[in-house]
């Protein structure tokens, strides 16, 4: 039986942590300035966090459960959340560029003045997203249903989406001029 990692009821700050994790539990947690970069997780679940500052760059989080968890001014770039499950999660000011979240499931996240520029939402299945002032710029969204999301404070310039994904989208005037190139339609 593989050693299982916890953190349970504690507070970490300014930590750099470069290691593989075969079974890894954060509960009720404050992390503050922590560098997973380097690490690996087979088996990662987090739940009732709050994280700060902290770097998760460039990690595969692919498979992983994330549950009540605030990532605060965190910089994401390139992670991998394919087919994760995040419910509850809030990310605030944080740097999503380039992060993919192809076939994840998200029910009650909110993304709050994020850049998730280049980010991918390939086949997300989501209940209840919420984006605030984020940074869509060139972001993939294909096969994903977002009837009822309201993307109205947010630049989606050079975004790739789908006609289905469109369905539903709440969109401001000048957005709709620019989702309407998919359409195929000319406007005069």
């Amino acid at each position: 039986m593989e050693k299982v990692e916890k953190i349970d009821n504690k507070t970490l700050e300014e930590k750099n942590i470069s290691e593989i994790f075969d079974e890894l539990e954060i509960k009720n947690a404050k992390l503050n300035k922590i560098d997973y970069t380097g690490s690996k997780f087979q088996y990662l679940e987090i739940t009732s966090t709050i994280i700060t500052n902290s770097n998760f760059s460039n990690l595969n989080l692919s498979e992983q459960s994330f549950y009540k968890v605030t990532f605060q001014n965190c910089n994401l770039v390139g992670t991998n959340f394919s087919s994760s499950f995040l419910k509850e999660v809030n990310f605030i000011n944080c740097n999503l560029s380039y992060t993919t979240f192809s076939k994840a499931k998200l029910e009650k996240v909110i993304f709050d003045q994020c850049n998730l520029k280049d980010a991918s939402l390939y086949k997300i299945n989501q209940k209840n997203l919420q984006l605030n002032n984020c940074n869509l710029e060139s972001v993939d969204v294909f096969e994903t249903n977002l009837v009822n999301v309201d993307i109205r404070t947010c630049n989606i310039n050079h975004i790739r989406i789908d006609i289905p994904s469109m369905k539903g989208l709440i969109v401001n005037e000048e957005q709709a001029l620019a989702l309407a190139k998919f359409l195929q339609i000319t406007i005069e």
